[in-house]
């Protein structure tokens, strides 16, 4: 049986290509608790928009000269486990592994400036992804985002005001409450 898959429309604005890069976190926004629903089973999960700043610049277009971001929606965790997204950020992003304890009255703005490796593929789409972080190895240089890190308008009027509109407004994320020292 013959596969067809359709190839995707060309678009003007150049994409990140894949592979490794260095990248400075430029922007972690609150976007509040949104429900997702997979295999009939529905969640809700308290999310932010992670802002990754590439030194990589945009070779053509409007943009040329300015360097790519990519952003990234991970779930806070709601209990201390290894395999959160958010959770392996902060590890890579600290240069060592995070304890529950370093959760309490943890602000995910803190994250905002680190710098971290990071693996881009690329979706069907052709859009870039991060699949991974990784710490920075010792000695390299550190990134400073260019852009600010304030929460961009087209943020707040897609999934923050969806968030309050649905009576999810936005809290604090409260510490992990496994493995607590006391």
């Amino acid at each position: 049986m013959a596969i067809n898959i359709p190839e995707s429309a060309p678009s003007d604005f150049p994409e990140l290509p894949v592979g490794s890069y260095q990248a400075s976190i430029a922007g972690v926004w609150d976007i509040g608790v949104h429900k997702s629903e997979w295999q009939g089973d529905v969640k809700l999960n308290h999310q932010v928009i992670v802002c990754y700043e590439f030194s990589e610049t945009i070779p053509t277009g409007d943009y040329a000269g300015d360097p790519y971001t990519v952003n990234r929606w991970v779930n806070l965790p709601k209990s201390f486990d290894d395999r959160s997204k958010f959770i392996q950020l902060r590890n890579a992003a600290e240069s060592r592994a995070t304890t529950a304890a370093d959760y309490i009255n943890y602000n995910e703005q803190e994250l905002v400036g680190k710098n971290v490796l990071v693996n881009v593929e690329h979706t069907p789409k052709g859009k870039p992804k991060i699949v991974s972080d990784s710490p920075l190895i010792k000695g390299m240089p550190l990134l400073t985002p260019t852009r600010p890190s304030e929460m961009p308008k087209w943020v707040k009027e897609n999934f923050l005001d969806k968030a309050i509109q649905e009576g999810t407004t936005p809290q604090a994320p409260q510490a992990p409450q496994d493995d607590l020292p006391f």
